[in-house]
């Protein structure tokens, strides 16, 4: 077994002593954390190794965990990583400003369950700074259930048959003859106060079906969708959704049609093919798993309901931005009157996520400055990587410092996880610390400019918002090299 020691950075004396099996992964010690200090199951963390072997580690390395995406560094074992006494890495909760110190204490065979996670000791509460005694039992209640449940939902198979009849008798409304792509309808399932936002496709006559976004999750992307012009072509690569289309036979993927095939259906004619997608940011979209089968089967016969409501009368009303018409369904699965949802768009927050001294400080501008201007960007490449740890596809992040004009490539590192202000910072912050000199100017792409702005602060470094030309053009050079150069 682990020994940890998890401790709030902000008040240390709230902390929280788990032992974990070996071969355990960041993944789990991240669904252990929210579960031991009764966080928010929504949350999540970025781990970054701090301490290893003993000593400062400088390899910056961040690792996501398995309820944000499943990327190959989802499963890195803790033990791997975490190897002497003493090692520490720091559990920093994105989009909120709590992290955690997560310090190794022991690796040995305990005498206890060596399959299940267990909280051993602790004290505090993290939502009121209190120190209060906390309830060994039902904290550790709460993580068997846990992972009894995770067991039995990877054993489970997904009820294809009944979403593919219902999804069919949707295409026979043909929902697309009665709501435009922005005509956009928030289900809430009030039983389990969960939300999702639904939008028709096929009001163009191009493609045809529904595009489903979780609330939390998925918003960014729908909003992306709504309000930005010319989205690029690269846009899917960080999309979050789930999506029923209805394609033409020749679109199918072999194991679509198989699928079809094995639950006994067919169907004729163009656009008539059924195929189901979940796109999680950074992976290649695969088939839809248990539970969003099940959240699918919901969500069509709700969209059955309220395209025949819509065929009844009911008009889609004159909304502001960020305003969806609701329909709850009640605890008997009946649809409830209509509210209008106002979703509230916060203006993002960030800080400097890199422990950063004032001695690196110190000697980084004591470096010459220079008249070199850089270009610097993060960006999805256009080929997946096989993973062993996982069932998914992952698109590889470019991170790329390019100089402005020679279109000179000064670093490159690519990394199998999405996107992240954490890791914008880390790379960047590790790539100057490589330069002999200190850049006059730094030009970053529109996204990447507010999340980078903390860590220029401190370091003393001007950044300026770019369409990033130079960097387009290598990019567009990149497409000509064989896939198969960047495994080498």
């Amino acid at each position: 077994m682990i020994q940890l020691h998890i401790e709030s950075k902000k008040n240390p004396e709230i902390y929280r002593k788990l032992l974990l099996p070996k071969n355990s992964s960041f993944s789990m010690l991240d669904e252990i954390i929210l579960l031991s200090f009764d966080l928010d199951g929504s949350d999540y963390f970025n781990f970054e190794i701090v301490k290893k072997d003993g000593r400062e580690s400088k390899e910056k390395i961040c690792f996501l965990p398995k309820n944000v995406t499943d990327l190959d560094t989802d499963e890195e074992l803790v033990d791997e990583w975490l190897r002497k006494p003493g090692d520490e890495a720091i559990a920093h909760v994105i989009d909120n400003n709590e992290s955690f110190t997560i310090r190794l204490e022991s690796i040995e065979d305990l005498p206890k369950n060596p399959e299940t996670p267990i909280c051993i000791a602790g004290a505090g509460n993290i939502h009121t700074g209190k120190m209060d005694t906390i309830n060994l039992e039902e904290i550790n209640e709460l993580i068997w259930e846990v992972e009894e449940a995770d067991s039995l939902l990877e054993n489970l198979e997904p009820d294809y048959l009944s979403l593919l009849e219902i999804t069919n008798e949707l295409k026979k409304l043909k929902p697309w003859q009665y709501f435009r792509d922005d005509e956009v309808v928030v289900i809430h399932f009030e039983d389990v106060d969960y939300k999702v936002l639904v939008s028709v496709m096929g009001a163009s006559g191009e493609e045809f079906g529904l595009m489903i976004f979780d609330m939390e999750l998925g918003y960014n992307s729908l909003t992306k969708i709504l309000y930005e012009k010319n989205l690029s072509s690269e846009f899917s690569y960080s999309l979050n959704a789930l999506t029923v289309n209805f394609v033409d036979r020749e679109e199918l993927d072999p194991a679509d049609y198989q699928l079809i095939k094995d639950c006994g259906l067919l169907y004729r004619g163009k656009k008539n093919w059924i195929q189901f997608r979940s796109y999680l940011e950074g992976t290649h979209p695969e088939r839809p798993n248990y539970l969003e089968v099940k959240l699918l089967i919901d969500v069509v016969s709700r969209m059955i309901n309220i395209t025949e409501a819509r065929k009844d009368g009911w008009e889609y009303p004159q909304l502001a931005a960020h305003q969806y018409p609701t329909f709850k369904v009640q605890m008997d699965g009946e649809l409830q009157e209509i509210y209008i949802l106002q979703i509230n768009i916060p203006t993002p927050t960030y800080d400097c996520y890199e422990e950063i001294s004032m001695f690196e400080v110190t000697k980084y501008k004591k470096k010459p400055k220079s008249a070199l201007q850089l270009e610097y960007d993060l960006f999805y490449m256009p080929f997946g990587v096989e993973s062993e740890e996982t069932n998914r596809t992952v698109y590889p992040i470019s991170c790329m410092l390019v100089e402005r004009g020679s279109n000179l490539v000064i670093e490159h590192e690519m990394l199998s996880m999405p996107k992240t202000p954490p890791m914008a910072q880390g790379v960047l912050w590790t790539f100057l610390q490589g330069l002999e000199v200190r850049p006059s100017k730094i030009f970053v792409s529109k996204e990447l400019r507010p999340m980078l702005q903390p860590l220029a602060k401190i370091v003393g470094m001007k950044l300026v918002e770019s369409e990033l030309p130079c960097i387009r053009e290598v990019r567009e050079f990149l497409k000509t090299v064989p896939m198969n150069l960047f495994g080498e």
